[in-house]
């Protein structure tokens, strides 16, 4: 083997790969711009999750329960007394709970306290009896069930309590950690009672170590235990196998015919575009089909070995039932169809087999964030989430396997999974019916005239605007810093990080690259006094509107970290959080969205939507997952008064006096009278926007003629 001619073939390989910039931008640039904009909204969903099924008083059924554990147990739960149940109910339920022997289960628990032996074990609960309790429970709403015995044993005055609960249930599971901890601070203080009471015997009160016996009674089978454990991850691996099925014989069917020059005959036969593309879509559905059953069966065989080989073996078990996996297969049915269907209608952008296959990543990193929907505690298959494509497949997979009932949801998400198949099949015959995106040369042919125009007169193009809006993202990741600020100053740096290095700095510093005219770009024109007026009442009024909605109808789920994160300024000086909160954002984020990101959109797309893309853009900046729509609201509101007045000092106003009067009223603790009067803070709002806007219409110059590429 010669070295040099090696060396000189992996050069010159390395070197076409290095001048091929759509693989760069999507195996480097893409995955760098994605990745953090997932995992900051990934992050939020799970810690806001987390945190509402920590403050959620779950409900728990108790019995003989002493007002001194009352007392630890009523701040976080909410409570509800056996003998308070109908009376079948209460009998049928006490039925099962003499058969599961809980007196039998604490007395041995105890004595295994006294004597411990480490190969003492319960016998295990019989399913039909625990899945019977697990019912009832579920079905009158409690995450679990206290039963506590205040009694003197045989050899001390130990007091015994049993809790049942689902560990396959993640409020059951919360349920049972604020159980714990209550039983834990009751104990400690039985313990302090006993030895105030007792100061001499201290030492021959053997159960004072330990005056309450806890049993825990799980209420999952071993098969309820492994479904809960595997179908998250079968769900996923489902979809990632129909995914990675679908596209490649879609790009060989494509790009790789047009590598191969054989695409032009088929195009020239006496057969319809439309025909061309079913004939090639059915060819791909049966492909993927096949292999996501054949991975089903596979990973079920797998699963259900590995289940066995767990936890020592016997603790949990895997199976699915004929309904199960029938109801499976029929979800399979579209979601293959639909991966097809986008997989062809991409392939088709792609100019060789080598380009399709690079395609596969920003698809693959769409579906992530859906297909991790699974893993989130407390998020069950409901209709509304029937609708969002591949969220619903894996969900699905996990309330099956678990048994739930869940056939209304399911049928809802078979039908959307079909109707979301028949759009983007009709998409793939559009993009097949388009001659300048089927006969690409991959030369950077077939931009829009418009956005070429707009370039050469100094104007930013939508790839920019887009290319903009992900770096920010990807900035606020990186720069922001690793420990969570503790102290004021931490606190105003982060922010100053945020604005100035992560918004502002790029902004500027791509209008500079790209040679944009600044002029243009940020419609820098000056702003008529008479207007000032006008526009200070619209923010206040937009301020008054919001305070009252988010007050109302969206609640606030921040995560716990981003709490601590704002915390220290909670105690700043109401003047420097007005030059944190209602200078620095306003001048920052309207330069980026009203001012670059608008005005790329603007080429190519017109002004209308333009404002409503880049709304949508501001208010997914903000990741805030309940606030992304209001935020996004006030960015219409922004881009509207933009395009009245032409100049960007208008939403700059209009978003420092929305900041300002919110941060005013958060600084001196409102929040409670503005809940009160919410909706008549909406009304006002309303009423004080449409007037302003109103008098802003009358006052409007003669519009200018349209500049390039603005229709």
């Amino acid at each position: 083997m010669r070295r040099r001619r090696l060396s000189l073939i992996c050069g010159k390989e390395l070197l076409d790969t290095v001048r091929d910039r759509r693989t760069l931008f999507v195996a480097f640039v893409l995955p760098l711009l994605l990745y953090p904009a997932l995992l900051l909204v990934m992050t939020q969903v799970m810690g806001a999750t987390r945190r509402n099924l920590q403050e959620e008083p779950q409900h728990v059924l108790v019995e003989r329960v002493p007002d001194g554990l009352r007392e630890h147990l009523e701040p976080k739960l909410t409570l509800f007394q056996l003998d308070d149940m109908d009376g079948p109910v209460r009998a049928r339920l006490q039925e099962l709970l003499l058969k599961l022997d809980l007196k039998g289960r604490l007395s041995r628990r105890e004595q295994r306290i006294e004597q411990p032996d480490p190969k003492a074990r319960d016998p295990e609960p019989d399913e039909e009896v625990i899945g019977g309790i697990r019912t009832l429970l579920d079905n009158h709403g409690y995450s679990g069930m206290l039963v506590y015995y205040p009694r003197v044993s045989h050899r001390a005055a130990r007091e015994q309590a049993a809790l049942l609960f689902d560990p396959t249930d993640e409020r059951s599971a919360a349920a049972r950690k604020k159980v714990y901890t209550a039983l834990t601070d009751f104990a400690n203080d039985r313990r302090r009672d006993v030895i105030a009471a007792n100061p001499k015997n201290r030492g021959l009160l053997e159960f004072v170590q330990r005056p309450v016996v806890v049993e825990p009674v799980e209420l999952a089978s071993k098969t309820r235990k492994g479904a809960y454990s595997f179908a998250p991850i079968l769900g996923m691996l489902l979809v990632i196998m129909a995914l990675t099925s679908a596209f490649y014989p879609a790009v060989d069917l494509v790009a790789g015919e047009k590598e191969r020059g054989t695409l032009e005959t088929l195009l020239v036969a006496p057969v319809s575009r439309t025909e061309i593309v079913l004939g090639k879509f059915c060819a791909i559905w049966t492909v993927a089909m096949v292999t996501a059953l054949l991975n089903l069966v596979i990973m079920g065989l797998t699963f259900s070995k590995l289940a066995g080989m767990w936890a020592g073996g016997g603790q949990i078990a895997f199976s699915m039932s004929a309904s199960a996996f029938l109801v499976v297969t029929a979800s399979l049915i579209p979601t293959a169809a639909l991966f097809s269907a986008l997989a062809l209608a991409i392939s088709a952008f792609a100019t060789s087999y080598k380009e399709g296959q690079h395609y596969l990543t920003p698809l693959f990193i769409a579906a992530m964030p859906p297909m991790m929907m699974a893993l989130l505690p407390n998020v069950e298959l409901t209709y509304g989430l029937a609708f969002i494509p591949v969220a619903n497949i894996v969900l699905l997979v996990k309330a099956m396997l678990l048994g739930g009932e869940s056939l209304g949801p399911a049928l809802v998400t078979v039908g959307a999974m079909m109707l979301y198949a028949g759009l983007a099949l009709a998409v793939a015959v559009s993009v097949f019916k388009r001659e300048e995106v089927l006969f690409r040369t991959g030369a950077g042919k077939g931009y829009d005239p418009r956005s070429l125009e707009a370039a050469r007169t100094g104007l930013p193009t939508a790839g920019q605007a887009v290319l903009l809006f992900f770096s920010v993202v990807a900035l606020f990741f990186f720069l922001s810093p690793t420990s969570l600020p503790d102290s004021l100053g931490g606190a105003v740096r982060a922010v100053l990080w945020a604005q100035l290095g992560a918004v502002l700095l790029p902004t500027l510093l791509f209008a500079r690259g790209r040679k944009l005219s600044f002029r243009e770009t940020f419609r820098l024109a000056p702003l008529a006094p008479r207007r000032v007026p006008l526009l200070m009442a619209t923010g206040v009024g937009a301020a008054l509107l919001m305070a009252g909605a988010l007050s109302r109808f969206f609640p606030d789920l921040r995560a716990e970290n981003l709490e601590r994160a704002i915390r220290p300024l909670m105690a700043a000086p109401l003047p420097l959080l007005l030059v944190l909160f209602a200078v620095l954002p306003p001048l920052c984020e309207e330069l980026l969205f009203r001012g670059f990101v608008l005005s790329g959109f603007r080429a190519r797309f017109g002004e209308g939507k333009a404002v409503v893309l880049s709304a949508i853009l501001f208010g997914a900046l903000h990741m805030e997952l309940t606030r992304i729509l209001p935020t996004a609201v006030i960015g219409l509101l922004l881009g509207f008064v933009l395009v009245r007045t032409g100049s960007l000092l208008a939403p700059i106003l209009v978003h420092a006096v929305y900041n300002g009067l919110l941060v005013t009223l958060s600084a001196a603790g409102l929040e409670g009278q503005i809940k009160q009067n919410a909706e008549l803070l909406m009304v006002g709002g309303v009423i004080l926007v449409g007037l302003s806007i109103a008098l802003l219409e009358r006052a409007r110059p003669a519009a200018p003629a349209p500049g390039p590429g603005v229709v």
